[in-house]
């Protein structure tokens, strides 16, 4: 495959990853939220005596499933007075034929009826709605009225109030807020700061909540406030200052985790054009001109060991073949001899005197295995029966076993190349640090869920995407030396014609010797079998091609050896996010 294929390739599926992973990011958190029921609309208005108007359009999807829609409090809910902060309950508008309830922070019920069954799905500090059928799909809307009673921190000055209206609650798809502040409210800090705060006549703060996200309004107001709003006044010192560092500490978390979700996104749709770059300056290759076949081989001196590891499909990948078309050389060189016999092969080294390395090894274990000189496949299964008793040297052979069909010198193939791989692996890198970061933003800041999602999905998708990138041809980011190239091309010129019948017939040589040669040179390209087919068809007959055939066979008990194996607390009203009274929200069961 031409490297220009090679790079196609790469950047479209790049490209496609990426896609995909942007679509999911972003869809992601609103799909999870395609659930049965969720808040169409959550509309509150908040008074600073303390009265707080909640109304949620309820959009029920799956019927027959629900009997209760409820909205439940972290703070103590009370039809009473409490000594600590609390939320009183003044009233509940349930939807036609349902019924509206209370259950206190005791486990009272409140209801006209039905006090049983809601006393036993209620969960405490929670209002709602019960209906003895369950409730058909469609939309409903509930309206709660309540008075809080919170803590207030108060320095002489300025007075503090954190409201949390929601952080354990169904996804709200649109949130209204509305403060009615008459000239009392100095400051407002949303929680998140992504909602939209619009000052008038009164404070409204538009957006919208995804599931169980942090739904909370922090407020500085003058101390007048105390007149009206019956709450639980605390000394604190410098409430101002207070509020402004703990939302600034929050704002910072917010924007790092927005600016993280930001950052991935933007590499996502750099990587591709970034893997354009490093080829086009670092990997592209001269051009050369070679025959789409070629029927000779291109370099009768080239060890077919080494073919197979630069060669034959990626300039770092050898497998077995690499180890068969070698023992096939070495009998066509008379250094050994290879006999065909009924099931098997019979095998005796005749000149171990070669200078490749790699055949001296080869060599070298072929009389670690023999008996007397000679190699008897049929007793390579009773050999290795007796190895797995014997740990040292079982360890020995499949040391030497991954030398020869996995991992021989690779020094060798830098000779040829140069890899590029270390250059996109620094993208790999890049984006497993962002997905630890994102992660980890996730886990310490819960209230951000929908946000810390995309950051995490996108840096999954910018990690596929780089590993993608590392799985390419190391070459197609690195560079040929020389002439390498060339060769490369004609190897593969070579290798098409040898796995393509028709034109082996029309190229067929005469000499039994070339018939030798192409089948070294195929099997360590890997289609050595094909030319066997081809030489059949063709009713030649020579003992390599059945040594061909037998050697896979033969060789697959001892060569299993090297195969790597497995085994297996307080209400609220501290300062910044999350430390506001109230809590809970929506649901339905």
């Amino acid at each position: 495959m031409g490297e220009l294929k090679q790079l196609t390739i790469v950047l479209v599926l790049t490209t496609l990853i990426g896609g995909i992973g942007l679509a999911v990011s972003h869809y992601l958190p609103g799909l999870l939220a395609e659930e049965d029921v969720v808040v169409e609309e959550y509309r509150a208005t908040f008074y600073l005596n303390g009265t707080l108007v909640e109304e949620y359009v309820y959009r029920i999807k799956e019927p027959g499933k629900f009997r209760m829609l409820y909205r439940i409090w972290d703070a103590p809910v009370s039809m009473n007075g409490l000594n600590t902060p609390y939320i009183e309950v003044l009233s509940v508008e349930a939807p036609y034929d349902s019924v509206g309830y209370v259950k206190d922070y005791s486990g009272r019920v409140w209801a006209s009826e039905y006090a049983r069954e809601i006393s036993g799905l209620a969960e405490f500090n929670e209002v709602g709605c019960y209906s003895p059928k369950p409730f058909d799909a469609g939309r409903y809307v509930v309206k709660y009225v309540f008075r809080l009673h919170p803590p207030v921190e108060y320095d002489g000055t300025l007075c503090h109030l954190n409201i949390k209206f929601a952080d354990e609650h169904i996804p709200y798809r649109r949130v209204l807020i509305r403060i009615e502040e008459g000239g009392l409210v100095e400051e407002v800090y949303p929680h998140p700061p992504s909602l939209k705060v619009v000052k008038g006549s009164a404070v409204e703060i538009y957006g919208e909540s995804g599931r169980d996200e942090l739904l909370e309004v922090e407020l500085l107001l003058k101390p007048e406030v105390l007149n009206i709003l019956d709450g639980f006044v605390e000394s604190v010192e410098d409430v101002k200052s207070a509020t402004a560092q703990a939302n600034t500490i929050y704002t910072v978390q917010f924007f790092l985790l927005e600016g993280l979700k930001v950052a991935v996104k933007l590499l996502i749709i750099l990587t591709p054009p970034l893997l354009l770059f490093i080829y086009l300056r670092h990997g592209r290759e001269k051009s050369f001109t070679v025959p789409e076949y070629l029927s000779f081989v291109p370099n009768p001196e080239r060890k077919p060991w080494v073919v197979n590891l630069v060669f034959k499909s990626d300039a770092l990948d050898f497998d077995e073949n690499g180890f068969y078309a070698t023992l096939l050389d070495l009998h066509r060189r008379g250094k050994i001899k290879i006999t065909p016999k009924n099931g098997g092969l019979v095998i005796r080294v005749v000149d171990p005197a070669v200078d490749d390395p790699y055949e001296r090894r080869v060599l070298r274990f072929l009389s670690k295995v023999s008996l007397g000189g000679v190699v008897d496949t049929d007793l390579l299964e009773d050999y290795v029966k007796r190895l797995k008793k014997n740990r040292r040297e079982l360890l020995r052979v499949v040391r030497d076993l991954r030398y020869l069909i996995r991992n021989p010198s690779r020094r060798v193939a830098s000779r040829f190349m140069v890899s590029g791989r270390a250059r996109v692996a620094r993208l790999t890198v890049v984006s497993v640090v962002l997905l630890v970061v994102s992660i980890t933003l996730a886990s310490i800041l819960p209230y951000m869920t929908s946000i810390a999602m995309e950051a995490v999905v996108g840096s999954a998708t910018l990690l596929v995407q780089s590993i993608a990138a590392v799985f390419a041809p190391s070459t197609l980011f690195g560079k040929w030396k020389g002439s390498a190239y060339k060769e490369k091309l004609e190897w593969d010129a070579f290798k098409r014609l040898l796995s393509d019948l028709a034109l082996i017939r029309r190229y067929a040589p005469q000499d039994l010797s070339m018939w030798g040669e192409w089948l070294v040179y195929g099997t360590a390209l890997g289609v050595g079998d094909k030319v066997v087919d081809a030489m059949k068809e063709l009713n030649i007959t020579i003992p390599e091609a059945d040594i061909v055939v037998a050697m896979p066979r033969v060789f697959k008990p001892i060569i299993a050896v090297s195969a790597p194996s497995g085994k297996g607390g307080r209400a609220g009203g501290g300062f910044g996010a999350g430390g506001g009274f109230g809590g809970g929200g929506a649901g339905a069961r």
